[in-house]
């Protein structure tokens, strides 16, 4: 992979200090010790509760060959590559063996599907190449370089999904990937407690795009159902572009509609600029993830795959765990959406539940959405209105702010409706959820990964 000689000449040289300077074969980069293997570079990386530092002696003795510190560590004998800042470093490493994949990297971004369009784009391009993407939830400034670096030198097609909490991540992720196509599948208010207004998280997720147009990159995807997305591209003078859309534009390259959503399958419909059309199926529910199926088959569109082979790889499509996955249970209709949540996630997620047909009542079980910070009140008291104006049948809302979810279902809706609970009370809540639930219910599942809501089932 690298000679550790070759790698501090041609990436660190510049701000980097280079001790025990035997030449070794670097054979893997990890930076967690529990992943290390002989031969790999260890990357030392300090977090909020721990320090990489402190575990170099056990990657050496683990089979780690040379190690990229901040500092010099004493009781190791295997070279050290001193830099500033690990993280970056990591990125610059990531970015040199970028240069050498000649097959197209998708950079993909956005507020909410990313990981599902990743995985339907996964799909349809590995039904006949072969294809790499990103693992888990590897997206941000240690994971793409992980990504990154994880990719051989052969291949057909590698994806790789870009995640934020602050400005300049985008676009840093961005230098280190540089893509060769750019998707960003939406703009919401995921991160607005961070960044502090939806013009912010905008500037924030065009990062990609403003990277790609600044270093001459060829294909942007657009989702033109996306206003924000739809109006800055019309101010742009953006030749190599593609579209989608989920709201029935005739002008966008791919355009789905909703067939039928049940329990087991959603129908669509994809029809395509010069006319043509298809009906499809995927396993996820909800409109919205209509869009990502759009995103995934207009790109692959791009690469020349045919809308017939898209419809065909998509009868493999295996949905990302805790991610609008419909669950039936001794007749009982569960939409379990666990993974993350903020507001434009949870109201997808409500409309869907809505439209799920041929049930008795309707329940929603709700946690707290994070990262909203000073915004946190007054949008789980939206969505709590929400909840009220769709006229669920009964509400359980567990969390820190259960109190505003409730205050919003109340403008809508009865108390005898609603029943909230602290926190710490999981376990009384699915006791409760147990004796009030029964056949023929529908159960919409929802909440940030931190309230760690799907445990409720087990």
């Amino acid at each position: 992979m690298f000679n550790i000689s070759t790698l501090y000449k041609n990436v660190f040289s510049t701000k980097a200090v280079f001790l025990n300077e035997e030449d070794v074969l670097i054979t893997s980069v990890e930076h967690d010790t529990r992943r290390i293997q002989k031969g790999a570079l260890y990357v030392a990386i300090r977090g909020d509760n721990h320090d990489g530092h402190d575990f170099v002696k056990d990657a050496q003795q683990k089979g780690a060959v040379a190690c990229l510190v901040d500092h010099k560590i004493d009781d190791v004998d295997i070279p050290q590559i001193i830099v500033p800042d690990t993280i970056y470093a990591y990125g610059d490493l990531a970015n040199s063996w970028r240069k050498r994949i000649k097959y197209p990297i998708i950079g993909l971004t956005g507020s909410n599907g990313k990981t599902t369009t990743k995985d339907i784009l996964f799909t349809i391009l590995s039904y006949k190449h072969r294809v790499f993407k990103t693992q888990g939830n590897f997206n941000n400034l240690i994971g793409v370089p992980y990504t990154i670096l994880s990719f051989p030198l052969d291949g057909d097609y590698g994806i790789v999904e870009m995640g934020m909490n602050a400005t300049g991540e985008i676009y840093r992720l961005a230098e280190i990937t540089n893509p060769d196509i750019g998707i960003i599948t939406n703009i919401g208010r995921a991160h607005i407690g961070k960044l502090g207004s939806i013009d912010s998280v905008f500037s924030a997720k065009m990062e990609l795009f403003n990277y790609m147009m600044n270093n001459n990159k060829s294909f942007f995807v657009i989702n033109l159902s996306d206003k924000m997305i739809s109006d800055w591209v019309l101010n742009k003078d953006i030749k190599k572009k593609i579209s989608f859309s989920c709201s029935g534009l005739n002008d966008a390259d791919v355009n789905v509609e909703q067939v039928s959503d049940s329990s087991e399958l959603q129908r669509f419909k994809i029809t395509l600029k010069n006319g043509e059309s298809k009906i499809g199926e995927i396993k996820l529910s909800g409109i919205h993830n209509l869009c990502n199926v759009a995103a995934g088959i207009v790109t692959a569109s791009h690469f020349g795959i045919h809308l017939n082979e898209c419809i065909k790889a998509l009868e493999f499509f295996v949905p990302p765990s805790m991610r609008s996955n419909m669950v039936v249970k001794n007749g009982i209709k569960y939409l379990i959406d666990c993974y993350n949540a903020n507001p434009d996630s949870m109201i997808a997620a409500i409309e869907t539940g809505v439209k799920v047909s041929n049930v008795k009542r309707r329940i929603a079980v709700i946690g707290d959405m994070l990262e909203l910070d000073d915004f946190s009140p007054v949008l789980h008291e939206e969505i709590g209105e929400l909840l009220g104006r769709e006229k669920y049948d009964y509400v359980f809302a567990v969390g820190q702010y259960a109190k505003d979810y409730k205050k919003g279902f109340l403008k809508k809706s009865s108390a005898d409706k609603i029943s909230v609970y602290k926190s710490k009370d999981i376990l009384i809540l699915k006791k409760d959820l147990i004796s009030f639930i029964k056949s023929g219910d529908f159960v919409l599942i929802k909440a940030s990964r931190g309230m760690k809501l799907e445990t409720i089932l087990d």
